[in-house]
């Protein structure tokens, strides 16, 4: 099985952590090295698809069919 490596460092274990980039209005998780911080990738803040059930719920629509 592969395992993830870090590309600057070689490092094996990662962590998700919360930032406001410079310049935006919302927040995001980077996933980063957890020995150098080099980021290995980004995601929203916020998990949209949660979002869009809860607002189904709320207007009385099924989005789980």
């Amino acid at each position: 099985m592969a395992r993830s490596t870090c590309v600057k460092c070689g490092n094996h274990f990662f962590e998700v952590i919360e930032t406001e980039p410079n310049d935006s209005q919302y927040k995001m998780y980077f996933v980063q090295c957890s020995k150098c911080g080099g980021v290995v990738g980004a995601t929203d803040y916020y998990n949209v698809p949660i979002m869009l059930i809860k607002l189904g719920k709320k207007l009385g629509v099924d989005l789980l069919v």
